[in-house]
Formats: structure tokens, sequence, C-alpha cells
């Protein structure tokens, strides 16, 4: 007998046995994957590792076809491998349909990254944009601190200066720097690295995370992922924004009248 992937060696059976292309045996020997090769027969198992359902089909109606009148197919067993069979190909069917709705759903996605231009974020980061004016470091603790130091430093590793804290209670918080180094001089225009330092009441050392903050001025699709563009300059996926509002001059004042519509 022909064994999966393994060559059988000429003998006086083996001899007999070939390979036939009659209609219905031919289809059977190709789904089988025969092959002959220097008068050695062989069933080649590497390339036969999956059944579809057209050739499950031919190989069940062949079964039936030549079955032991006898000893007939278990009827439960058929019924059982029919079932399965239909319940492939009505996944198969499903992963179709859902890989159609892909593109529409793509296109939700672009248009609901888009409403973000023009709106404030807050997301996760360790730099600043400074342009030469007081700015506000948005932090985050996780737990209440007794002290809190937000440091500045450049790029360098430089401490540029150090705002100091206290009493702070566990959540987000905007911390104001002036835009002064510690000598009082006012710090150059450019990119600077924030770090979160905080003791608790026993004086333990904790750290806190710094964010970013700022407007959305472009969209960008990479990969099927949307990336924000903040101050024309940072850039954040979509999937990290963790808040989002009216930026600072658009918010409407506590006691601003409402404006009257006409018509």
């Amino acid at each position: 007998m022909t064994r999966m992937g393994r060559p059988e060696l000429n003998n006086n059976f083996s001899n007999k046995v070939t390979i036939r292309n009659k209609k219905g045996l031919a289809d059977l020997n190709a789904l089988a994957g025969n092959k002959s090769r220097g008068g050695i027969k062989f069933v080649n198992a590497s390339s036969k590792t999956e059944l579809g359902k057209d050739a499950f089909m031919k190989i069940l109606a062949h079964q039936l076809k030549n079955q032991d009148p006898t000893s007939p197919m278990d009827q439960k067993q058929l019924t059982a491998d029919l079932a399965q069979m239909s319940s492939l190909e009505q996944l198969t069917k499903m992963n179709a349909a859902i890989a159609r709705l892909n593109p529409n759903s793509n296109t939700q996605n672009q248009f609901y990254a888009a409403s973000f231009l023009g709106k404030e974020i807050f997301t996760k980061g360790t730099t600043i944009n400074f342009e030469g004016r007081g700015v506000e470091i948005p932090i985050s603790l996780p737990q209440y601190a007794k002290k809190v130091m937000v440091r500045v430093s450049d790029l360098r590793g430089q401490l540029v200066n150090q705002i100091n804290m206290e009493n702070l209670p566990q959540g987000s918080h905007l911390i104001k720097w002036d835009g002064k180094r510690l000598d009082g001089v006012p710090a150059r225009n450019g990119i600077y690295n924030i770090s979160v330092i905080a003791q608790d009441n026993s004086s333990k050392t904790f750290n806190g995370e710094s964010r970013i903050k700022g407007v959305v001025t472009e969209v960008k699709f990479e990969n099927g992922e949307a990336v924000l563009k903040i101050d024309g300059k940072t850039r954040v996926f979509l999937r990290d924004v963790e808040s989002f509002g009216l930026p600072r001059d658009n918010r409407p004042k506590a006691n601003q009248p409402a404006k009257k519509l006409d018509g």
C-alpha cells in the first residue's frame, strides 16, 4: 500500500500499480497528489495538507459509489461529516461578507479621525514645544503626592528649570512654567524634556507621567491607522489620545450670554 509522503520500493506487486487516468479515478489521483518519479509511485503529502469543499464532495461521492454493500458507511458518521462541511461553508461565506464590509469600516474611521481637526487633545508624552511664552504642562499622578517636582531639561539632559508643588491629589494636573531658566533668564525656543518625580507621606519616591497638549492641525493614515499632528509638529496615534475638547481660545466664557439667532 502506498504510504503518505514515502516512496514504496519496487516489488512484484508495486510494478503492477499504475496511476489510472480514467474519468473519476483521475480526479482522485489529482486530489491525493499521486506522483511517479523514477518508476517509484508515492503520494506527495507535503503539498496535500488541506481539503477543500469540492475535493471533499468528490471523495465522498466515490466512497459512496464504491462502498461495500455488506458493510455500508455509517449513516451517523456521514451525517456528521456533511454537517461539519456545511458549517465550514457558512463560516467561509461569513468571512467573505466581513471582508467586503472592511472598506466601509475604514471610510468611517477616516471620517471619525478627521473630526479631530481643530480640537485640543491630551495624550501621553515626555516633551513640550516651547515658543517663548509661559506654558501649562499636563501631568498625571498615580496617587496622592506630598511633594512634586516637575523637571524641564534640554535635549542634552541639562536641567533648565524645576517647578515644585505640594499636596497634589491623585489624577491630572496642569503645572505652569513661566518659560524661564533657573537663573531667571528666558529659555530658548525649542523642544524640552519633562519628567515628574513625587514623594508620598513617608517620603517614598515615585514617578508621575507627563502629557502632551496641543491642537490637531493635520490627520494622516498610515497602514490603516490614523496619525494626528499636533501644532503642526508632534505626531500622535489616534489610539493614544486620552481626551479632547475645544481650544482655550474657542471655549465659551462662564458668564457669556447665549447668542441670539435671527429668524
